[in-house]
């Protein structure tokens, strides 16, 4: 299933890359012009759909560890970023609700059409193989869906635009989606990608033959090879990701039957297991943890490259990292003084912040393994393990939940057991214990897990809340002013 936002559909084709930006290649957008589509123009093109999921990753970080009230960036010239992000003032509807929407669905365009000019492609004047092409359109469809999830993370409830690519961008829009429509789609798209690269065959390389093109992944994708079957890890590891969203979706949809904060609901079930199998299949997971997966670039998976070399793109939340506060609450539930997993990331600023909010925030902000280049998880082992617990907490498999995060604890956090303060037989026990050790495990991962999970279990934020009885409690992005008004302001999500 191929579809794409109303959002983007003024954006041809980004066919130049991030990496190596070159102004006169900027389209007039007044008046468009489409690149032309070769071989020799797929590199450049594929890099832009790559590369263009960086483009609001800084944002998403921020923000999403803000809604579980876990982290908050305090900078003077700009008090938002805590008091509307951590729930003290109701969100802006344009500057703070525009982020993570307009740039993804640029990168999930691109994707599309790549996806859609493939087949038509010839190389030394014969048509492109047609393994070659199921391959390569495998890859994009892995990631327009993971444009998409960027969306359906950051705006949850709110919902995501999606319609048929060409559809209209004004006068009869296309309807923003659900949540639960939304996973629901994200899944079919992971379906297809993963449909085409097992027709293209697993030893299938991700480049043409006789044609000089081999495609050239970012340097974070390194685990995920040169092959259809390797690069198959990623497209299943994001998939079961989408599948236990789309199964919490379904419970907290119409007709469902919703967790709370003592019982588990009815998330669906073939979902969940489907999840398991999804991560237990994929290359960037194994059971095999070590103390070395505390630093996040040590450990197996797929991440956003970042670089200080001239033309690249730095790291987005190096330049403030060290304004990124621990919220108070959140670190008291860690053993700060020695878990590894913490110790990797936060130490004692030599400051607090006075900035509006600073009573929140704790002593410890992000000082280390942080730095230009520092790369970003898209999905890395030590998240699939706490998604694999998920799974299991949600279809009643309560001692495999807490025995997978309890060992993410010991062997990587360097702590004791945590079992012995566990009832393995009690939901709200297991789901309390994932919830705490993912906190040390994730945070600043840049993936967004603890408010997801906090939403998914029927939670208000991690501590119930920041502000007292004045709290927003503010979760989800809103969807931004320009496309409210473009809908002349008919934007509430349609879940038949």
């Amino acid at each position: 299933m191929r579809i794409s936002s109303r959002s983007i559909l003024t954006v041809l084709v980004m066919s130049a890359t991030l990496v190596a930006c070159n102004e006169a290649l900027v389209p007039d957008f007044n008046t468009l012009t489409g690149f032309p589509h070769s071989v020799s123009a797929l590199q450049n093109e594929m890099s832009g759909a790559l590369n263009g999921l960086r483009s609001d990753v800084g944002a998403f970080d921020l923000s999403m560890d803000a809604f579980a009230r876990s982290a908050a960036y305090y900078t003077p010239s700009e008090p938002r970023f805590v008091t509307e992000w951590t729930g003290e003032n109701a969100l802006d509807d344009d500057n703070f609700g525009a982020a993570i929407w307009a740039n993804m669905f640029t990168a999930i365009k691109t994707a599309d059409t790549i996806i859609a000019i493939l087949p038509t492609l010839t190389s030394n004047g014969a048509p492109v193989p047609t393994a070659s092409v199921k391959a390569l359109q495998g890859v994009m469809e892995t990631t327009k869906a993971l444009g998409y999830m960027y969306v359906a993370l950051s705006h949850d409830t709110n919902g995501v635009a999606m319609n048929s690519p060409g559809g209209a961008i004004t006068g009869n829009i296309a309807p923003i989606l659900c949540a639960r429509d939304s996973w629901k789609e994200i899944v079919a798209m992971l379906d297809t990608a993963k449909a085409e690269l097992d027709a293209a065959g697993p030893g299938t390389t991700l480049g043409i033959p006789n044609s000089g093109f081999a495609l050239q992944l970012p340097p974070g994708f390194a685990a995920l090879g040169t092959t259809a079957g390797s690069f198959e890890g990623l497209t299943l590891a994001v998939r079961a990701r989408a599948r236990i969203e789309y199964a919490y979706a379904i419970a907290r949809g119409p007709g469902g039957s919703a967790p709370t904060a003592t019982t588990p609901g009815s998330p669906d079930q073939s979902q969940l297991d489907s999840a398991i199998t999804d991560i237990t299949s994929s290359s960037l997971y194994t059971s095999n943890l070590s103390g070395g997966e505390a630093v996040a670039a040590n450990d197996l998976g797929a991440f956003h490259s970042w670089s200080s070399a001239a033309g690249d793109v730095s790291n987005p939340i190096f330049g403030n990292a060290a304004s990124v506060f621990v919220l108070e609450r959140a670190a008291k539930q860690i053993d700060t003084l020695n878990d590894l997993r913490f110790l990797a990331k936060f130490g004692i600023a030599p400051a607090l912040p006075t900035s509006p909010g600073a009573s929140l925030a704790s002593s410890y902000s992000y000082l280390n393994n942080i730095g230009l280049s520092t790369p970003t998880p898209i999905v890395r082992n030590i998240e699939l393990q706490f998604l694999l617990a998920r799974a299991y907490l949600g279809t009643g498999q309560l001692v495999q939940a807490a025995q997978t995060v309890n060992a993410v604890r010991t062997t990587v956090g360097g702590l004791a057991s945590g079992l012995p303060g566990v009832n393995t037989a009690s939901y709200p026990s297991v789901r309390d214990f994932l919830m705490q050790e993912m906190l040390p495990s994730l945070m600043q991962d840049g993936t967004g897990d603890q408010i997801v999970a906090v939403r998914d279990y029927g939670l208000v934020t991690q501590d119930l809340t920041t502000w007292g009885s004045g709290d927003f409690h503010t979760s989800v992005m809103n969807i931004p002013q320009v496309e409210r008004t473009q809908r002349n302001n008919n934007f509430a999500p349609v879940c038949p």
